[in-house]
């Protein structure tokens, strides 16, 4: 007989979506209260250079023990992770830049699309990549 019940958290995809969301939330929080605070001192890319650089420590840390459970080298896998998210901190520069700065859309609601859709590339670059070994 087929077990009826399945519990979610064996599935990597539902970790990382709800691993994702809680760091989610605390990027987006982290953004949030950057740009209130230093928006009209600080330049744009600044904010989110240091927004990203505290929401990536806090995302490899719930990746690496919850969504992938990795077992690996520990400081490789958080070069890895980094530059997984250094690529899509450039990205996220430059949109800001281009539809913050230059067209005088809202912040809130560009980062907000901007984190959405690069959530989806960043789940199979960490299962690839980032957690994908030891190897360099």
């Amino acid at each position: 007989m087929v077990n009826a019940f399945v519990n979610p958290f064996q599935s990597m995809p539902i970790r990382f979506i709800l691993v994702g969301g809680v760091n989610f939330a605390f990027g987006y929080g982290v953004f949030v209260f950057s740009w209130l605070l230093l928006g009209n001192k600080w330049p744009d890319w600044l904010i989110v250079l240091v927004a990203t650089v505290l929401g990536i420590s806090e995302a490899f840390l719930a990746h690496r023990f919850v969504t992938y459970r990795s077992k690996g080298c520990w400081w490789r896998e958080y070069l890895r992770f980094y530059l997984v998210y250094g690529v899509q901190t450039l990205a996220n520069m430059l949109v800001i830049r281009v539809f913050v700065t230059l067209w005088g859309w809202n912040a809130y609601g560009v980062q907000l699309i901007t984190l959405i859709v690069m959530t989806f590339a960043t789940y199979w670059l960490h299962k690839i990549y980032s957690f994908g070994g030891c190897r360099i």
